[in-house]
């Protein structure tokens, strides 16, 4: 005798959605594993009116300062990093000290 699952024909369909729900676990996992690895990162933007901006933007090792309006934008300074690793951007140093 078949299980009330078989009688009303839901095996077939739970075998589907099993399949289904498998292939997405796989395609999930190789997304996780296969991302780009992205170089050029917008760190920071500080707006200076209707008409102005700078923006730290980052790409690999080095950092940028740039300025920019509606009309134009200039690199104000650039700093290149060795470590790696960005300044705390919780810690502000105190220029009196």
């Amino acid at each position: 005798m078949s299980s009330g699952a078989d009688s009303l024909g839901l095996a077939p369909m739970l075998d589907l959605l099993r399949s289904g729900f498998e292939r997405l676990a796989a395609i999930s996992r190789h997304r996780i594993w296969h991302r780009r690895v992205r170089r050029l990162r917008l760190c920071e933007t500080l707006s200076l009116g209707n008409r102005g901006f700078l923006a730290v933007v980052r790409y690999e090792e080095q950092r940028f300062l740039v300025g920019g309006t509606n009309t134009s934008i200039a690199l104000l300074a650039q700093h290149s990093s060795r470590s790696g690793r960005e300044p705390d951007a919780t810690h502000e140093e105190d220029p009196a000290t």
